[in-house]
């Protein structure tokens, strides 16, 4: 909203600042932080009152996992409240309110978000299961249907629209490379190869947004089990998508990287900011002691947050190298689930996910979580190194 501030420029020169998305980028992070320090301290006082906290061990068979858990009892859980509200208040200050992309990355949190807070006060008060697994799967395939309809009207529509805001150089490349432009609309860039070979799925963009967020929220669900785990990972995976988003919002930059150009992207790059400004944030409290969880409300629309961030920057092969770390915690849970059904009862790791695997090892808690960050950030890097690759 402060980016409008940028229209009274010529009546007032240092209003310029609130026009260049670097300096949004910036102040956005540094907003999302500050709120963090101030909303988070109340808030775990009165999850603390409220008697929100986690139960303690499940009685699942994992022994490990169950001692770490029992340890852990009555530490507050849905942190994730306070992030998001951060992250979103933040959005709504830097992100310039006419695009529309701002309010899907919004909408597309908020959802999640809520879903994973009926969920949370489920475990809270009926046990530690939570949602049935049938009414969880159900409500997030119907948010899923809904965002990636918007997303697929908004995926062409500003496309298009930004080859015809550009000067006449930008016409003459795109008239020697038409597929730069206006075709990757409707279309999925496949990493490393030209962009005629995007794939073109037109209405069909609408399942693949769906399994976007079905899957990246499940996925930072999962990895969410450990203290600063999450929150860290994902700080770096939205650090790298920042830069992506960055670039592909630049014509000249997103040309010399042969990436797609996307109207509305330097808005995504300011969202990805106060998210991470507001993991930074998360992570003064959730860091090993945890006085706070983020549960299920905030790896859900932190997931929704981050597939939608892919989805925009049409990068959404990407993710499986930004986001390594949570997809490879996911995959471990559908392999072990698999091993059991199909190899009567075997299997392949210790425990799942992947992390608890490393505990019943005998790694701490600390040193996993430190090498799941190290293990993310050389992921993202190689990431970013494959822009120039096609």
């Amino acid at each position: 909203m402060l980016s409008l501030l940028d229209y009274f420029s010529s009546s007032f020169g240092p209003l310029r600042l609130f026009g260049y998305t670097s300096s949004r980028a910036v102040l956005a992070a540094l907003t999302a932080f500050l709120l963090m320090m101030v909303v988070m301290p109340r808030l775990i006082r009165w999850l603390k009152y409220k008697k929100f906290g986690e139960q303690g061990a499940k009685g699942d068979g994992a022994i490990v996992v169950d001692t770490m858990r029992q340890a852990k009892a009555g530490t507050p859980t849905m942190g994730g409240l306070g992030l998001l509200t951060c992250v979103i208040i933040t959005a709504i200050l830097w992100c310039d309110p006419t695009v529309g992309k701002t309010w899907l990355l919004i909408s597309g949190m908020v959802g999640y978000g809520f879903l994973g807070y009926l969920d949370d006060r489920t475990k809270v008060f009926k046990g530690a299961k939570g949602m049935s697994i049938r009414v969880k799967l159900a409500l997030q395939i119907a948010l899923g249907l809904g965002l990636g309809l918007w997303f697929w009207h908004l995926d062409g529509g500003q496309v298009v629209s930004a080859v015809l805001t550009r000067v006449d150089e930008a016409q003459r490349i795109l008239a020697q490379e038409p597929v730069f432009g206006s075709a990757v609309g409707g279309r999925v860039v496949i990493p490393m190869l030209p962009l005629e070979y995007s794939l073109p799925l037109g209405l069909g963009m609408v399942a693949w947004a769906m399994l976007m967020l079905f899957a990246c929220s499940n996925a930072v669900n999962f990895t969410d089990g450990m203290d600063g785990l999450a929150a860290g990972t994902m700080l770096i995976a939205v650090l790298a998508f920042m830069v992506i988003a960055y670039v592909s919002s630049h014509f000249i930059a997103a040309h010399y990287l042969k990436i797609p150009y996307v109207l509305g992207n330097q808005e995504v790059a300011v969202f990805c900011a106060a998210l991470a400004g507001g993991c930074l944030g998360f992570l003064w409290f959730n860091s090993a002691p945890a006085q706070v969880f983020m549960g299920d409300t905030g790896s859900q629309g932190l997931g929704a947050g981050l597939a939608l961030v892919a989805l925009s920057t049409k990068q959404e092969f990407l993710i499986l190298l930004v986001g390594f770390v949570f997809f490879a915690e996911a995959l471990s849970v559908a392999l072990q689930v698999a091993s059991y059904r199909l190899r009567g009862g075997k299997r392949i790791f210790l425990c799942a996910p992947i992390h608890h695997h490393f505990q019943y090892l005998g790694w701490s808690e600390s040193k996993i979580v430190m090498r799941f960050w190290l293990i993310a950030a050389l992921a993202a890097l190689i990431a970013l190194s494959t822009l120039k690759l096609r």
